[in-house]
């Protein structure tokens, strides 16, 4: 988060100054911070041939390593070249080779928020849902002895783990599941809550906060399953995204150094 507000604040302010002559694109400064955020922007595919690598290849940094190394690149090396182009497109090889840039940047930022989703892994929100699931009918089995329908509580919560359990067999049924179960799993909390009887018996207690993490633990296994499905494509539109940058890049180079 440091490093990203430095970038904001580096960008605001290099576009505050851009009418002004202290870079140059074609020398001196503004020209190597072509050639260092171009350099950058390369070093990129340096994470993901390192998650193809055999799991002995520790000597050359572990994978978490990289992806971090990634991220950071992936803010400097397009900063770099903003400052390198002014802030302007300037001509239409230019042009190419900075909106290809923008694009592929503001890929990887998407990339990154649904990474952050999902990344604990669909098998760590499964287990967590079985442990609460494990957990309540224990403590549903004590409260039948207190009046309270075992069967009833279980009946309100069943169809919605199996409901986050299914998103995950297709896209549009994880959207809709995000969408719908955030609503219904809160008021089928209160209206279940509101059933229970009153009192602050350490057992209801328990069973009323077992009931908030229980359905706090579907909605986030919907939302894994449909922020999954959304990392997925997105892996499949980045890469000839910045391959198309690649190619920009080069056509870029080739023309300044020919022309």
């Amino acid at each position: 988060m440091l490093v990203l507000a430095g970038v904001v604040v580096a960008i605001v302010y290099g576009w505050l100054h851009r009418d002004e002559d202290w870079i140059n694109p074609e020398q001196g400064i503004g020209y190597w911070l072509g050639i260092l955020g171009g350099s950058m922007m390369l070093l990129l595919l340096g994470y993901p041939l390192r998650k193809r690598a055999k799991p002995a290849s520790k000597s050359v940094g572990t994978v978490g390593f990289w992806f971090r190394f990634h991220m950071l690149l992936g803010l400097l090396g397009p900063l770099a070249i903003l400052y390198h182009s002014r802030f302007s497109w300037g001509a239409l090889n230019s042009a190419m080779a900075l909106g290809a840039m923008i694009v592929v940047a503001s890929s990887g930022l998407i990339g990154r928020f649904f990474y952050s989703r999902v990344h604990r892994g669909y098998s760590g929100r499964k287990l967590e849902l079985r442990a609460l699931k494990q957990e309540m009918d224990e403590m549903l089995a004590k409260m039948e002895a207190a009046g309270i329908s075992h069967e009833a509580v279980l009946a309100g919560i069943q169809p919605f783990e199996d409901r986050a359990v299914k998103a995950g067999g297709a896209f549009w049924s994880s959207a809709g599941a995000v969408l719908t179960l955030g609503v219904e799993t809160r008021f089928a909390k209160r209206r279940m809550l509101a059933d229970l009887p009153r009192g602050a018996d350490r057992r209801l207690l328990t069973l009323r906060a077992l009931l908030d993490d229980y359905f706090e633990a579907v909605r986030r296994a919907a939302e894994f399953a449909f922020y999954d499905r959304l990392l997925r494509l997105w892996h499949l539109l980045h890469l000839p995204l910045f391959i198309l940058l690649v190619a920009a890049a080069v056509l870029h180079i080739v023309a300044v150094h020919m022309y």
